[in-house]
């Protein structure tokens, strides 16, 4: 039985000999103004001068999303193939919150999720999790949320 081993290359010249070009299936544009975001570090030293904050009172704030059972954003289609029909992005989602100040202190992680009480956490106490949870319908962060996380986390009881 003779073993398949493709040369470098070959699958872009398959599909360039079988009209098949790679598509985005969904996603969403992003931009960022370089220009402010290279110059903020020295207006951000120097507010921190001029109002007198400690390194205690300095905290750096950032969220990121993890989608589950999501399909990969490109694929590969025939040319004359517009889009894939039948596809329907899933957007199970959950939201992670990670805060520290400049002195070196972690606050305890946020975690949001769309339903106050999951299934997988029936009869737990969401108190004992190694993350202050949270919910929202489609598992965002907002400004109520945030705060709430801040203050509740950074005060000791």
């Amino acid at each position: 039985m003779e073993v398949f081993r493709p040369a470098g290359g070959w699958f872009d010249k398959f599909a360039k000999r079988f009209n098949i070009r790679s598509v985005k299936l969904h996603g969403e544009a992003a931009s960022a103004d370089t220009v402010a975001a290279e110059s903020y570090p020295e207006t951000f030293k120097g507010i921190i001068q001029e109002m007198g904050y400690r390194p205690e009172q300095v905290f750096n704030m950032d969220e990121t999303g993890l989608f589950w059972k999501r399909m990969p954003s490109t694929t590969y289609l025939m040319k004359d193939e517009a889009k894939t029909t039948g596809f329907k992005v899933q957007k199970d989602r959950i939201t992670l919150i990670m805060c520290g100040n400049a002195a070196g202190h972690m606050l305890k992680p946020g975690l949001i999720y769309k339903s106050a009480n999951p299934r997988a956490l029936k009869n737990k106490n969401k108190n004992t999790l190694p993350v202050y949870w949270m919910h929202n319908p489609k598992a965002w962060i907002t400004k109520v949320l945030a705060s709430d996380w801040f203050h509740r986390v950074s005060s000791p009881k």
